[in-house]
């Protein structure tokens, strides 16, 4: 009898957990005498290759042993080929898999990558492992009463960790340039649709939090970042760069090359916000010292976080559990209970909610999190990251100093 087959693949932007999510994968497809197939670039990997793109369609068995659990990025390669846009996409896909004789495919990846997931999984046994800096896939908890952590689904998708553990660090090494030399910067974090990576600025105490789910109001923005100014010397804005007006527009946007997915991407916000504080506060303040930082691809490098690394492992082996078990149409979510963190498989359509048109709904930030008041993290936001990223250390402060000055001639 042949050796049962499934396969896996990688798609959307790479993060630091993508390989941890697939070791677990292979661990748990060894456990079972199962053949991993690992398909290379995506969505692409499933697609029959043609003259224009010679490279489609690249597979291999994938064991545990090339795996690093610790090395970021994917081994797979990764793009954002969506082949619900290809003229026969689906259907080649679907032929492809049958023709390796795949009985069970797990999809890693955000929101676009397990839109086309859970239309393939009408037609083929699929289970998913969520992956996205941006933390926008999940459910949050119910409005309705006190924040039940544990209720939320999909804590928080693998890769997010590290990302937030960067941001936050990122925060709170500007500051001893900020206030050496009384600057004021803007640091510019991803989350196209959610504020949840630059929310977790505030866990390196960034003075002021900027997300997509509050509208842009330079008004109240410059008043905040004045009266900071006045009381410290100095300011460290965190801006999501999907950072929006009231009428939903992005402040910044750029083409996304190579996107199958969308025409544009959000980027760029934090130049355009330190020209616009520069303008309405340089002269009250006296000061020119307006900068943007802009991490990028340092979020999303590099080796993961410990917990986000073993849940990540935890995720993939539990994927494979459930196509053993004919879970399918499940997702490998990280629960909370109590101060645990935990894999948890999840019916899809509970994780997953689609809009009209079978599009993956993003994960907003859930706002209790965030003090509109004080354009910073709230109590109850501090606790949401207090199992992720630990006990939020002491902020430093500048020393109390008796400052002379020479008399004025």
């Amino acid at each position: 009898m042949a050796k049962r087959r499934i396969g896996v693949l990688t798609g959307g932007g790479d993060t630091t957990a993508l390989n941890a999510t697939l070791k677990g994968i292979a661990l748990g497809a060894e456990k079972h005498n199962i053949e991993l197939i690992g398909f290379m670039e995506g969505w692409a990997g499933v697609l029959s290759p043609d003259t224009e793109h010679p490279t489609w369609g690249r597979y291999f068995k994938l064991t545990s042993d090339m795996i690093l659990a610790n090395r970021g990025g994917t081994i797979l390669g990764s793009s954002r080929t969506n082949l619900l846009k290809i003229d026969g996409g689906l259907e080649q896909a679907i032929d492809n898999l049958k023709s390796l004789d795949i009985s069970g495919l797990i999809p890693i990846g955000g929101d676009d990558t397990l839109t086309v997931g859970s239309t393939l999984a009408e037609h083929v046994t699929t289970t998913f492992v969520t992956k996205t800096i941006d933390n926008d896939v999940g459910t949050n908890a119910s409005e309705n009463g006190p924040i039940d952590y544990d209720a939320m689904l999909n804590y928080f998708c693998p890769g997010f960790p590290t990302a937030a553990v960067r941001t936050a660090q990122f925060a709170a090494d500007l500051r001893t340039t900020a206030y050496s030399h009384h600057r004021i910067i803007l640091l510019e974090s991803m989350g196209r649709d959610a504020g949840w990576l630059a929310l977790s600025g505030a866990y390196g105490y960034a003075d002021i939090v900027l997300i997509p789910e509050i509208p842009w109001d330079p008004e109240r923005v410059a008043q905040v970042v004045e009266r900071v100014y006045r009381e410290q010397g100095y300011v460290i804005v965190v801006a999501s760069e999907g950072l929006r007006y009231p009428d939903g527009r992005r402040l910044s946007e750029i083409e996304a090359t190579g996107d199958t997915f969308r025409a544009t991407k959000a980027g760029g916000c934090s130049e355009k916000i330190a020209a616009i504080l520069k303008d309405r506060l340089a002269k009250p303040l006296k000061t020119e010292a307006f900068n943007h930082i802009i991490p990028s691809y340092l979020c999303r490098c590099g080796s993961p976080i410990p917990v986000d690394r073993d849940l990540a492992i935890s995720l993939g082996r539990a994927a494979v559990d459930a196509i053993v078990a004919e879970q399918i149409k499940y997702v490998a979510t990280v629960m909370r209970a109590g101060d645990k963190l935990h894999a948890k498989l999840v019916p899809m359509d509970k994780v997953l909610p689609r809009d009209d048109k079978d599009k993956v709904i993003p994960r907003e930030l859930d706002t209790r999190f965030y003090d509109v008041a004080k354009l910073n993290i709230s109590d109850a936001g501090l606790e949401y990251f207090r199992p992720i990223l630990g006990e939020r250390a002491s902020a430093y402060r500048l020393p109390t100093m008796e400052i002379g000055q020479f008399t004025a001639r």
